[in-house]
């Protein structure tokens, strides 16, 4: 499956998108529409979905609990079609790519 074009909404997607290319691993990134959502990174066939949670989801109280409801409207219809959802903070994607990038290939070979 081929990697598509670079639509991304933060510098730690690119940095993850360019980790999991040079890893070999096959992705797609903001090209699979489900819902009107546009999930960070899809492997349809592990039926995995990752997310970099991005600094929007941060505010205040009101806010976040609007965030966490969508998220979690997403996730369930995610999970619904078949997917897992893996979320990683940009925290995590900045300061432990590699981590990141073994944490998801123990996901894709164990689905």
């Amino acid at each position: 499956m081929p990697r598509l074009n670079d639509n991304y909404s933060s510098n730690n997607q690119r940095i993850l998108s360019k980790a999991l290319t040079i890893a070999g691993i096959e992705h797609l990134q903001k090209q699979c529409l489900y819902a009107d959502y546009y999930p960070d990174f899809v492997f349809p066939g592990h039926k995995l979905v990752v997310e970099v949670d991005s600094s929007k989801n941060t505010g205040n109280s009101a806010n976040k609990a609007e965030q966490e409801t969508d998220t979690q409207e997403r996730d369930s219809y995610l999970n619904e079609l078949g997917y897992q959802v893996v979320r990683y903070s940009n925290q995590a994607v900045k300061n432990c790519t590699k981590g990141v990038v073994l944490s998801i290939q123990r996901y894709l070979t164990t689905s």
